[in-house]
Order: structure tokens, then C-alpha cells, then sequence
């Protein structure tokens, strides 16, 4: 099967928040935390556009918040 190339887009309030680079900035900022990728099993990530935040939960324990 081809790679399909996509973007996936979050339109609120007038901005743009490109998903592909919110979920690129919680693996960055687990990594910057001393931890490595490869302990993630479960990745849950949920983008709050009116808080200008994206929080996630590692592993269903490890939760964590970035900024938009």
C-alpha cells in the first residue's frame, strides 16, 4: 500500500493548530523530561484550543500539558 502523505488541521476561533506538530511537541517534550520514546505504549493526547493547551497522559499514569 502507498504512504498516503496528510495533515490533519484543527480550525478554532479564527487559528489554525497543525496536529501532526501538536503531537510532535508532546513527544519532544516527554523527551526533553529525560525520558525515552520507547517507554511509551499508550499515547492519549487531548488539544484544548480555548485553554491554548494540549495535555497528554502516558501510559494511562503519566500526564503531562504543552502550550499551543
Amino acid at each position: 500500500m502507498a504512504k498516503i502523505n496528510q495533515q490533519m488541521t484543527l480550525q478554532f476561533n479564527g487559528r489554525e493548530f497543525d496536529l501532526g506538530a501538536v503531537e510532535a511537541n508532546v513527544k519532544k517534550n516527554w523527551k526533553d523530561s529525560g525520558r525515552k520514546l520507547s517507554e511509551i505504549a499508550d499515547l492519549d493526547i487531548y488539544v484544548k484550543p480555548e485553554e491554548a493547551a494540549v495535555y497528554y497522559v502516558v501510559n494511562k499514569e503519566i500526564e503531562g500539558k504543552v502550550e499551543l
